[in-house]
C-alpha cells in the first residue's frame, strides 16, 4: 500500500496552567535511568541534554525516512525495511535514537529546550500497531520554559496541554505536525543565538 496523508480526530487547544506542571527531582531521574520506567514508560529512554545540532541531526534524518516511506510503493514494507536497518545500526550512528518516525526530532526539541520528554508515539502515521490515538510527546517542563514552549506550539499551529499527571504534552492532528514544531523549535533557536551574537 502507498503512502496517504493521515489525519487524527483530535482538537487542538493550547492550554497551560503552569501550576499544574508537575516537577520531578534529579534523584527520581536518576532513579528512572536505573530502573529503564519513569511516569509509567516502562521503556524509558534518558534523552536528556540533547543539543540544537542534535536536533539538526534528528530533523535530517526523519525528514529522509519520511520521504523515502512517501515515495515507496509498500509503505509497511519499507517501514519494516528502516526497523531492522534500526536495529542493525551501530551506536554512532543515530536511528532516530529508537523514537517513532514522525515525532523523534520534536521529541530531542523537548531535550533541547531542557524539558525531561518521557514517552512519544505517531500514533501509527507510518504503520504498524500504536497505542495513541494522535501523535504526540509527553514531557516533564520546568516552569520557566512554559512560555517559550507555548511560544514554539502556537506557531507551529499544534496542541499544548498539561495531562492529569502534571506531565506537558504536544500533540497534532497530522502526521507531520510534530516534524513541523521541531522545524519551528530549531529555527527560533537559531535565531536566538543570532540575536545573542
Amino acid at each position: 500500500m502507498r503512502w496517504a496523508p493521515r489525519s487524527f480526530p483530535v482538537k487542538i487547544h493550547r492550554h497551560l496552567n503552569v501550576a499544574d506542571l508537575a516537577d520531578i527531582s534529579p534523584e527520581e531521574l536518576d532513579q528512572a535511568e536505573e530502573e529503564g520506567a519513569l511516569a509509567g514508560n516502562r521503556s524509558y529512554c534518558d534523552l536528556r541534554g540533547c543539543g540544537w545540532g542534535v536536533v539538526s541531526t534528528a530533523l535530517d534524518i526523519e525528514t529522509k525516512v519520511i520521504d523515502r516511506l512517501k515515495m515507496a510503493d509498500d509503505v509497511e514494507a519499507e517501514m519494516s525495511a528502516f526497523e531492522e536497518e534500526r536495529a542493525t545500526a551501530f551506536d554512532d550512528e543515530p536511528a532516530l535514537w529508537g523514537l517513532d518516525v514522525g515525532v523523534a526530532s520534536a521529541t530531542i526539541a523537548i531535550s533541547a529546550y531542557g524539558s525531561v520528554p518521557v514517552s512519544s508515539c505517531n500514533a501509527g502515521a507510518f504503520g504498524g500497531c500504536h497505542s495513541a490515538r494522535y501523535p504526540y510527546v509527553a514531557f516533564f517542563l520546568p516552569k520557566e520554559l512554559a512560555p517559550e514552549i507555548m511560544r514554539c506550539a502556537e506557531a507551529a499551529d499544534i496542541g499544548l496541554l498539561c495531562d492529569e499527571s502534571g506531565l506537558a504534552q504536544i500533540y497534532g492532528q497530522g502526521e507531520m505536525d510534530l516534524v513541523r514544531f521541531a522545524q519551528t523549535a530549531w529555527q527560533r533557536s537559531a535565531a536566538g543565538e543570532e540575536e545573542a551574537r
